[in-house]
């Protein structure tokens, strides 16, 4: 392992003390989940910057367009567009069973990747190597929700093409993503935050409609995509079912490194709380952490850290059985056989059935 050395660690220990975190869950019973719970999400939402955003549109409404479907026999797919923002565009694949509906709404915010991202949830491949990717990692998530019953939405990622402020001139190392987060942070704003407000916009379009069923949202991501998938169903209620595959993760290790990417971060988070506090707001609506025995991207005994945590909040919730950490025999991937189990249980258990 690659420690800091003992001054940098004292340091880091300094800013990063326990005490400091005004929303880190300490409680035992129902009622103090209760409580802390009223009082910690509107606090992330605004440590997120989604009250910032709110405020940068004044009375804009964000809006949907969708273009014609295109028949796959036991399914329609369209392109849509969601206008985020005045002057903000997000695209999104809408992925609709044949069969009559109404549908649970799945939601599938995708990770890091240098272009196309929202096509692999789809199953569309530019090349022989991103079809190989999305064979061997299981990563067409919405053509397997869809045939499964759900109407699926597969976004644009905020800070990857073509939903980012580009790095233009190669400032940020040729990196998207960074150069989305500085642009935000320096506006107030969070990537994370603006994350959010999209699946947010979406889900407000989606049960709009007379073919969707409110009661049940599921919403899965891997990396990045697994961490928009935690912050959106920890500031969104509606949010019934969240899976979250090789992204849960102490925000600061026992070691002082940090593991998750840039455009992750959130100023200020630690004076909110560490990881597990931000993934304990979804109690006790069912909740699913995946990990890749091999991804070398996170430590395991800082999964196992952050599961802990999470699992504490749980019980503390009354709602223990609704939590659930499993790994996959591979890496940084999807594990279908894992999730899709965990998915149909949890709306079977919440009375909510697929058609």
């Amino acid at each position: 392992m690659n420690d800091y050395d003992e001054t940098t660690l004292s340091h880091l220990r300094l800013l990063c003390r326990e005490e400091r975190r005004e929303f880190a869950f300490r409680g035992r019973s129902q009622g103090e989940f209760a409580s802390w719970a009223e009082r910690a999400r509107p606090a992330l939402r605004e440590r997120i910057g989604l009250n910032r955003i709110r405020e940068d549109i004044g009375g804009f409404v964000p809006s949907v367009s969708l273009f014609e479907p295109e028949d796959l026999g036991d399914y329609t797919r369209r392109k849509g567009v969601l206008q985020a923002e005045p002057s903000f565009e997000v695209p999104f694949w809408f992925l609709l069973p044949a069969l009559p509906g109404p549908h649970p709404l799945a939601l599938f915010p995708h990770g890091h990747y240098a272009d196309h991202g929202l096509d692999y949830a789809v199953g569309i491949a530019h090349s022989a190597e991103m079809t190989k990717k999305i064979e061997d990692g299981d990563r067409d998530v919405a053509v397997q929700a869809v045939k499964r019953g759900f109407a699926a939405i597969a976004p644009a990622t905020r800070g990857f093409p073509p939903a980012c402020i580009p790095d233009i001139a190669n400032r940020h190392g040729g990196l998207n993503c960074r150069s989305h987060l500085l642009h935000s942070l320096l506006a107030g704003r969070t990537v994370i935050g603006e994350r959010v407000w999209d699946l947010t916009c979406l889900i407000d379009w989606a049960l709009d409609r007379p073919d969707i069923d409110r009661s049940a949202v599921l919403m899965m991501g891997n990396s990045g995509g697994g961490v928009a998938t935690l912050y959106a169903a920890a500031c969104d209620e509606r949010v019934t079912v969240a899976v979250s595959s090789c992204a849960f993760c102490t925000f600061v290790g026992g070691n002082g490194a940090v593991h998750h990417c840039d455009c992750n971060a959130v100023p200020g988070v630690l004076k909110f709380g560490e990881f597990h506090d931000v993934a304990g707001l979804i109690a006790p609506r069912h909740l699913l952490a995946v990990h890749g025995r091999t991804d070398p991207l996170f430590p395991g005994k800082e999964i196992e850290r952050a599961v802990r945590g999470v699992r504490a909040i749980y019980d503390a919730a009354g709602a223990a059985p609704s939590f659930c950490h499993v790994y996959g025999p591979e890496g940084h991937r999807f594990y279908s056989d894992l999730m899709w189990p965990f998915v149909m249980d949890s709306l079977e258990n919440s009375a909510v059935k697929t058609s």
